[in-house]
C-alpha cells in the first residue's frame, strides 16, 4: 500500500509539473497575435489556470509525500521534511476553489482571509521548523509525551482537514445548482465534476475520522486519496475536452445565473402582469425591453432573462401575444370598427406585420376570425331555446 501512496506523491507531482510547463507554453504563445486584445485575454487566462493547477497539485503532493514517509516510518531520514505540510494542508481548501472559480469564469481573487489559517498555522509551528534534528528526531520518537507540539500539531491537521471540507462542499452544492437550473438539456460534463467533489469530501470525511477517532483507518484514507487522484489523472486522458466543455457550461450557467441574481423573481413577475393586464402597457407601439424593465425597476438584460428563462418567450413574443389578444377583442366587441384601425389601436404599427402574426396565432386573417366569430354567436343565438311566454 506503501509504494500506491508514494506512486500518488509522484503523479501529483507531475501533474504539478505539466500544469507550469503549460503555462510556460501559453505565456510564450505566438507574439503575432499581441495586438488582437480577445487572444491576449484568453493567454492570460490559460497562464493564470494552468498556474493555479501546479500550486495546487505541488501543494497535494508535499501533503502526499509526507502521508508516504509517515506511513513508511522514512521521516527519521527526512526531519527537515517532518511536518512541513501542515500549512499545505490549509492552502489545499482555498486553491482548490479558486482553480474551479477561475477555471468557470468566477473571481480569479480569493479573499486574503481564505490563506490567514495557512500563514497562521506556519507561524505556529515555527518554532518546530526551527528545531535542530535531534530534538525533532526525539519528538518523532515519541520520547517527549510532554512536548506540546504534540496536541498543537494534532489540533491544526484536524482543522485544516476539517476546513478543507467546507470547499468542495461549496463547489459540489454550486455545480449541482447550475446543473439543475440548466434551461435546456444538463450538461454531461458537470457530472465528473460532481463525483469528483463528492469523492474528495469522502476522503476528507476519512481523514477527520481517522485523525479524531480511529486512527487505523489513515493507511485507508492515503489510498482513497491516491485512488481520487488517480481518477483526476484518468478523467483528463480518458476525455481532453472535458475540461473545456465543463468551462463553456459552467460559464454559461454562472452567466444565466447572476443576469437575475438578487431579484424577487415572484415579485417583478407580478408586477409585470399587472403593467400588461391593468395598466396596458402594450398599447404603446413604441413599448420597448427597455421602456418595460424601466417599469419594473430592473436591468434590461435581467428583464430579458426573466422573459426567456421563466416564461420561455422573448421580448416580442410576449408582447405580441397581449397585443393579437387585444386585437381580436376589438374585432368582435366593435364590429364596425376597421381592421386598420383595430391594428393600430392595439399597439401595432404596421399591416403587413399584423396580419402576419394574426394569421400565425389565430389561423386566419382578421377579416376572417370576425366573420367566423360572428356567423358562430348568430348560429348560437338562433340555436337557443326561446323565452318562455307567460
Amino acid at each position: 500500500m506503501n509504494t500506491f501512496i508514494a506512486f500518488g506523491a509522484g503523479l501529483l507531482f507531475l501533474l504539478a509539473i505539466s500544469g507550469f510547463l503549460n503555462s510556460r507554453k501559453n505565456r510564450e504563445s505566438d507574439s503575432s497575435y499581441a495586438e488582437d486584445s480577445d487572444f491576449e485575454t484568453e493567454r492570460k487566462y490559460l497562464v493564470r489556470v494552468e498556474n493555479l493547477s501546479g500550486v495546487l497539485f505541488f501543494t497535494a503532493g508535499i501533503v502526499q509525500l509526507h502521508l508516504y514517509l509517515e506511513l513508511s516510518d522514512q521521516l527519521s531520514s527526512a526531519l527537515w521534511f517532518f511536518n512541513l505540510h501542515i500549512p499545505a494542508v490549509f492552502l489545499i481548501g482555498p486553491l482548490t476553489y479558486l482553480y474551479f472559480e477561475t477555471l468557470s469564469g468566477g473571481s480569479s481573487i480569493l479573499r486574503a482571509f481564505h490563506f490567514f489559517p495557512a500563514l497562521g498555522s506556519a507561524i505556529v509551528m515555527l518554532p518546530f521548523y526551527l528545531r535542530n534534528g535531534e530534538r525533532k528526531a526525539a519528538f518523532l520518537a515519541h520520547e517527549t509525551p510532554l512536548d506540546p507540539f504534540h496536541t498543537v500539531i494534532l489540533t491544526l491537521l484536524v482543522l485544516g482537514t476539517i476546513s478543507n471540507l467546507i470547499y468542495p462542499i461549496g463547489l459540489f452544492r454550486k455545480v449541482w445548482r447550475w446543473r439543475k437550473n440548466s434551461s435546456e438539456k444538463r450538461p454531461v460534463s458537470f457530472l465528473p465534476f460532481l463525483f469528483l467533489f463528492a469523492g474528495t469530501v469522502f476522503v476528507l470525511s476519512l481523514f477527520a475520522a481517522a485523525q479524531i477517532f480511529y486512527m487505523p483507518l489513515f493507511p485507508t484514507a492515503s489510498a482513497c486519496l491516491t485512488i481520487l487522484i488517480c481518477s483526476i489523472f484518468l478523467m483528463s486522458v480518458a476525455n481532453p475536452d472535458l475540461t473545456r466543455s465543463f468551462v463553456k457550461d459552467s460559464r454559461e450557467a454562472r452567466y444565466k445565473e447572476s443576469r437575475i441574481s438578487g431579484l424577487d423573481l415572484n415579485t417583478v413577475l407580478i408586477r409585470l402582469d399587472e403593467l400588461m393586464t391593468v395598466k396596458r402597457l402594450y398599447l404603446d407601439e413604441n413599448l420597448t425591453l427597455g421602456k418595460l424593465a424601466a417599469e419594473l425597476d430592473v436591468q434590461t438584460h435581467q428583464l430579458s432573462e426573466i422573459l426567456n428563462v421563466r416564461l420561455g418567450k422573448s421580448f416580442r413574443e410576449y408582447v405580441t401575444r397581449f397585443r393579437l389578444e387585444e386585437a381580436a377583442d376589438l374585432l368582435l366587441g366593435e364590429p364596425e370598427r376597421s381592421i386598420l384601425s383595430v391594428l393600430y389601436a392595439s399597439g401595432f404599427n404596421s399591416k403587413s406585420s399584423f396580419h402576419k402574426l394574426f394569421q400565425e396565432y389565430y389561423g386566419c386573417s382578421p377579416s376572417e376570425f370576425r366573420n367566423r366569430e360572428s356567423l358562430k354567436k348568430r348560429r348560437d343565438f338562433s340555436n337557443a331555446d326561446p323565452p318562455d311566454l307567460i
